[in-house]
């Protein structure tokens, strides 16, 4: 209850999974060998810049945080120190939201069935949205999200 209401209210947010639908890793021989190697490395202020984005939906997520202002949380399962490199890419895109690491899928599932403020989760493949559950949708990286 805040000043007088006594109604329920929650925050209704999302999320999405950075691998696969905000952007995906580097391609050709030359990228992907540089891109192991700051990997094995733990650099990943050099590594998450070479991720290539995918325009929709980097453009979808811009649009949901600034235009729209619904709560937008960006999970990764690649490392705890890839989270702050991952904050500065989107913050250069303009966008400002949560980024969060889990050691996969399945952990992310467990803390989800606590979080009901998330309505849906945006995944790029089949395996993650079983994994999740009913609030995960597949979207492909050449498409926007449908809010």
């Amino acid at each position: 209850m805040e000043r007088g209401d006594i109604s329920d209210y929650t925050i209704i947010s999302q999320a999405c999974i950075w691998e696969g639908v905000l952007a995906n890793p580097p391609e050709g021989l030359t990228s992907k060998t540089r891109y192991r190697f700051y990997e094995r490395a733990n650099n990943w202020d050099s590594a998450i810049p070479m991720w290539k984005p995918n325009d929709l939906s980097v453009r979808s997520i811009a649009d949901c945080t600034n235009r729209l202002h619904i709560g937008t949380d960006v999970i990764t399962f690649l490392s705890q120190d890839a989270v702050d490199p991952i904050y500065n890419w989107l913050l250069r895109k303009g966008i400002t939201t949560t980024v969060l690491y889990y050691p996969s899928a399945e952990e992310y599932a467990l803390d989800l069935r606590y979080n009901r403020g998330i309505k849906t989760v945006y995944v790029a493949n089949d395996d993650d949205a079983l994994t999740i559950g009913l609030r995960a949708h597949v979207v492909q990286p050449n498409t926007a999200w449908r809010i």
